[in-house]
């Protein structure tokens, strides 16, 4: 975390606002902080954003004789040895300038952030149009409440698969999943599947052979640790 006066100071430094002392303190605080760079680095490109997209105007017609004035006034001053003060709008302005960038940084911080939840959004909705929903239903009697539902991602080559209301395989015995794939003759192993006890299971699987076109899925009741090839019902 950035401490709350290397900031003003930050800000400051990105308008060239600093003396000469105070730029090389600084300079010294930002070699080693990446963080504290990285502020600056916003800040000046923020500030360069607002000068290119701030209107161009007309100066008031009074400001070149103000400025004559003021130049006439400090070689009256340094003639007599006399040093003027600065004037309250010259003290605060800095101040305002960087206010101004400090506020226009949190607002591209702001922007930022939702970009990138559109942008999480819609690789969210684009991962969803690529995937295949399958809703398994089993033959077997005793099985009719089970509810098997896999999702398949094939560009990514893997998929979960979600189970409600499925008797665990039993002593000795595993569930296997396999993907039947139009490219392969034997349905392609796909891991095996841990029912708990309330015959509830959520698992992420990948195939162990490249499968582009599957037609289907299935589960088969095989002897522990799998097999190769299916043999169980």
């Amino acid at each position: 975390m950035i401490l709350e006066e290397l900031q003003d100071q930050a800000a400051l430094y990105a308008l060239d606002a600093l003396d000469a002392t105070e730029t090389a303190a600084f300079e010294r605080a930002l070699h080693d902080n990446a963080e504290l760079s990285a502020l600056v680095r916003e800040m000046r490109e923020a500030s360069a954003d607002i000068a290119r997209t701030a209107p161009a105007q007309r100066p008031p017609a009074e400001l070149k004789q103000r400025i004559l004035r003021e130049v006439a006034l400090e070689k009256q001053a340094t003639a007599t040895g006399v040093a003027r003060s600065t004037s309250s709008s010259a003290s605060w302005l800095p101040w305002a300038i960087a206010a101004l960038v400090l506020i226009f940084c949190g607002v591209l911080a702001k922007d930022r952030a939702r970009l990138q939840r559109e942008l999480a959004d819609a690789r969210a909705a684009d991962a969803l149009a690529q995937t295949t929903f399958v809703t398994l239903t089993s033959p077997t009697p005793g099985h009719e409440e089970a509810k098997v539902t896999v999702a398949w991602q094939a560009d990514r080559q893997s998929g979960l698969i979600t189970i409600n209301n499925m008797a665990p395989a039993g002593q000795g015995r595993d569930y296997q999943l396999w993907a039947v794939d139009a490219n392969h003759k034997d349905p392609i192993n796909a891991g095996i599947i841990h029912v708990d006890a309330n015959g509830v299971t959520r698992v992420r699987f990948k195939p162990d052979q490249n499968a582009t076109q599957i037609k289907a899925f299935a589960i088969s009741l095989e002897r522990e640790g799998g097999v190769p090839k299916r043999e169980g019902p």
